[in-house]
């Protein structure tokens, strides 16, 4: 017993100082990247005319490139029999990360229970014509997340922590010219703050969960399963629509709730939450360490089902004969808000809500035990037009991972974003003499390469037709690029 009282007053000094180091790097992170921030801005204003002549091409060059860099040596014996040392470099390289393994502190730490994930993400596109204006804009971000599993630091079965704060800076080229659909989905409000954080238990043999912390709804509710192949806001993440019809928290602006999630089997489960409304939340809790309730609360409801599940230990389970897995998530949920909500006129009504049905899949495999091959999802959702002016969107994408054999770790993505302004905000904004608004369509092509462990360029092409539902504005398309870096 003094040797566990020992163990227990050393795991709390270890957190406690973790979590003090994690919200000083935090709220020191601002400072920091201004300097870089303006120097990227400035460069990418100087610069705009090469890059738009320059984007483009990179996008169909770099499959091509990527390929020629993958070719084997045709004079090496073995080469017929060896296996890929492209995959093989990736997944035993030491350099995962910029800054490495920190003399193998990294590890130690993990081996604990204890992990950490940093990183640097920036967007920069521009719309040569069409939309509201043809300008430029970049966003970035650097995000810093923390893990504590206390079964190992502790021995305490099922408890986990996590937090996760960032700085964030930039200009929106969706406000600049017009859409609906962000070109960006990193884009919302220039912050430093902690984002997120929860205390989470599992029971019942893992079936049962529960979480309880500051939470982003959209983190959990509404995204995409394949978030983070495309740029476009209701792809990369989640709807776009969410906050502005039902006032889900989003990240980066996570708000107070707990949620309850039931998985009586690995390939079915349910779940639901509760969250506060915060319809500012970036005023009403600026620094995130507040833990503001505010507004009416939203209670939110998903349900899935698993095809082809993980086994729990990071393996897919056998998905036919041959061997091969196709793996895929359905899912059905909405969301319900009793505050007030003003339709076009600006009468007021109690109540609102949201619902949505999600569908991604795996349809095509290469190789047993490879994830080589074709993805597709699908999702739509849609929210009362009385009350909610963009009140429905539909999403759809395919992506076909490594698409050359020796590039494992690339990706090239497609994605159509349809998104409908209501029939109510239509007409009432017709009568004041406005254009008759519609939906907007917004298409988006891109290639992920995967060019070190620690380091992806993803460059992208986008158009979009009847800009923010206009038919008065012209199509526009966007060029751009993402850059990430892993710390």
């Amino acid at each position: 017993m003094p040797a566990m009282g020992r163990r227990d007053r050393e795991g709390k000094r270890l957190f406690h100082c973790l979590t003090s180091a994690f919200r000083k790097a935090i709220s020191g992170m601002g400072n920091a990247e201004v300097a870089l921030h303006r120097r990227l801005l400035q460069c990418w204003g100087n610069k705009r005319g090469m890059y738009l002549k320059t984007i483009l091409p990179l996008i169909l060059a770099i499959p091509a490139f990527s390929q020629l860099s993958a070719l084997p040596d045709l004079g090496a014996a073995s080469a017929a029999t060896a296996p890929d040392p492209s995959l093989a470099a990736f997944e035993s390289s030491q350099r995962r990360y910029l800054l490495g393994d920190w003399g193998g502190r990294r590890t130690s730490l993990a081996e604990k229970g204890i992990t950490f994930d940093f990183f640097y993400i920036s967007d920069m596109q521009a719309n040569p014509s069409g939309g509201r204006q043809q300008t430029q804009a970049g966003w970035e971000r650097a995000r810093g997340t923390i893990d504590i599993n206390f079964d190992r630091l502790i021995s305490w079965q099922g408890l986990s922590f996590h937090a996760t704060g960032l700085w964030q800076s930039g200009a929106s080229l969706g406000t600049k010219i017009g859409t609906l659909a962000n070109p960006s989905d990193l884009v919302s409000a220039h912050t430093t703050r902690l984002d997120s954080f929860w205390v989470q238990q599992f029971l019942l043999n893992n079936k049962l969960r529960i979480r309880a912390g500051q939470l982003a709804g959209l983190d959990f509710y509404g995204n995409q399963e394949y978030g983070g192949s495309w740029l476009i806001e209701p792809m990369g993440y989640a709807f776009g629509n969410l906050f502005g019809s039902i006032y889900e928290s989003f990240n980066p602006a996570g708000t107070p709730g707990v949620e309850v999630r039931f998985a009586p089997t690995r390939a079915f489960y349910i779940k639901s939450a509760v969250m506060s409304g915060n319809r500012n939340p970036y005023k009403q809790d600026p620094t995130g360490f507040h833990f503001q309730i505010r507004d009416a609360p939203d209670f939110l409801f998903e349900t899935g089902y698993l095809v082809h599940p993980s086994a729990g230990n990071g393996a897919q389970s056998a998905g036919s004969v041959s061997g091969k897995s196709y793996p895929g998530v359905y899912k059905f949920g909405g969301v319900y808000n009793g505050g007030k909500f003003p339709d076009p006129t600006g009468h007021l009504s109690s109540g609102n809500y949201l619902i949505y049905g999600m569908a991604s899949q795996a349809v095509f495999r290469s190789d047993a035990g490879s994830n080589r091959g074709l993805d597709a999802t699908f999702g739509f959702d849609w929210s009362p037009g009385d009350a909610a002016r963009e009140n429905s969107q539909i999403t759809a994408g395919v992506r076909f991972n490594a698409p050359f054999p020796k590039r494992r770790t690339d990706r090239v993505a497609c994605a159509l974003v349809y998104s409908r302004i209501s029939d109510p905000f239509r007409n009432f904004g017709t009568l004041l003499g406005a254009p008759p608004l519609g939906s907007e369509k917004a298409v988006e092509l891109n290639y992920s390469l995967q060019v070190t462990p620690y380091f992806l360029l993803q460059p992208t092409f986008q158009y979009y037709i009847n800009v923010g539902g206009n038919p008065t504005l012209s199509n526009a398309p966007v060029l751009g690029f993402r850059t990430k870096v892993t710390f």
